[in-house]
């Protein structure tokens, strides 16, 4: 019997052997490819936590990030309003005084360049700080990531404070700076328009766009080409390599790059698009038109010298009637109060500086800008 058996194993030891280094492989790949599906469940659980923490802490970011442009934009408005403050000449003007001419000379000024001046400032903080933000979120979300390597370099509080302070230049400092350069182009591109002279909507839209091209022609102090000189305060010593100024310096280098120009000059077009919007209203409704003739001279005891500027206009248009607005006229001093009551010393809930804020906020190309930024950085 052993004897069959050991015959048996002899004839057919080729096939024991390789069915054993088959079997032997199977169960080896087996285990092999069980090891290698759970390593891959384990990472994609591990990548899955990771991108959803990621985008926890960037969503976090926006809400601060909002947050943030709300509270600092109030002390922006109240920094473009005093800079360009037309209260004192209105009230001037309501007193009867003698020089009534210089003074609505003065106001014409003023009250073109206070809404110009909401439209570039609140464009430069918001892109300023969603690109701010979202630079040390990443920095700081990577910090949390690589804690056990003792050669990184985290961002402590200090560094974050002083960091997040360079804002503050740009809202109390750099406004001074911004206000006196479009008042310059406003004062070169209005000089020749008498407070008499009939305009229609496309007119004022092409004032507005002339002023945008004298401020884009200065390659010196254009806000857009020379965002940083505004927006940032050279504070920091040659050759320093703390982390605040690596930080800095990755701000700088994406600030000035031709994206961010691009998408800022896209932002300004868009705000005085709107501006020509909410000043549309006055030119399409004839009842509206009359109230500022009244509004003009800003009070009866000025009416009298107010209508001596004024050219008189009778409106024939029946409110039924259709008002076309390219073909309603109106004085340039009939539309200096309504250009400077788009930006109210006192905020209004539909005002031009209100509105524009909003469409900042949620405008998908600053945020698409800010979530390349956080996960290039992250």
């Amino acid at each position: 019997m052993f004897s069959s058996i050991r015959g048996f194993l002899s004839r057919h030891r080729r096939k024991f052997i390789f069915g054993s280094v088959v079997i032997s492989s199977v169960i080896f790949l087996m285990r092999y490819t069980q090891r290698k599906l759970r390593e891959w469940q384990e990472n994609e659980i591990r990548m899955l936590m990771e991108r959803t923490k990621k985008r926890q802490y960037y969503e976090t970011t926006e809400r601060s990030c909002d947050q943030l442009i709300s509270r600092l934009v109030v002390t922006l408005r109240n920094s473009v309003i005093k800079e360009n403050d037309t209260e004192v000449i209105v009230n001037q003007l309501k007193d009867g005084s003698a020089d009534k001419i210089a003074l609505w000379d003065q106001l014409k000024v003023l009250a073109i360049t206070r809404p110009a001046v909401i439209i570039y400032s609140y464009t430069m903080l918001v892109t300023f700080l969603r690109i701010q933000l979202n630079l040390i979120s990443g920095h700081m979300y990577k910090d949390t990531q690589n804690m056990s390597n003792v050669d990184n370099e985290i961002i402590n509080s200090e560094v974050h404070e002083r960091y997040m302070a360079l804002s503050r230049y740009f809202i109390y400092e750099g406004i001074k700076d911004l206000s006196d350069f479009v008042q310059n182009k406003v004062s070169e591109v209005a000089a020749s328009l008498s407070l008499t002279k009939q305009l229609t909507l496309r007119d004022l839209e092409q004032i507005y766009w002339a002023i945008t091209s004298s401020v884009s022609a200065d390659s010196s102090k254009d806000p857009v080409k020379n965002f940083t000189y505004y927006t940032l305060q050279y504070d920091i010593e040659n050759g320093e390599t703390s982390v605040y100024s690596k930080l800095r310096d990755q701000m700088l280098d994406v600030s000035e790059s031709e994206e961010v120009q691009d998408l800022m000059q896209k932002n300004i077009r868009s705000g005085f698009v709107l501006l020509m919007d909410h000043i549309s209203v006055y030119f399409s409704e004839p009842s509206q038109t009359n109230s500022v003739q009244n509004t003009a001279s800003f009070s009866g005891e000025g009416s009298n010298a107010g209508n001596s500027i004024l050219t008189k206009r009778e409106t024939t248009n029946d409110l039924s009637e259709f008002v076309d607005v390219n073909k309603t006229t109106m004085a340039l001093a009939k539309i200096i109060p309504i250009v400077n009551r788009q930006v109210p010393n006192n905020p209004t809930l539909n005002d031009l500086a209100e509105d524009w804020l909003q469409r900042l906020i949620f405008n998908n190309d600053l945020k698409t800008l800010g979530a390349n930024l956080y996960e290039a950085v992250c």
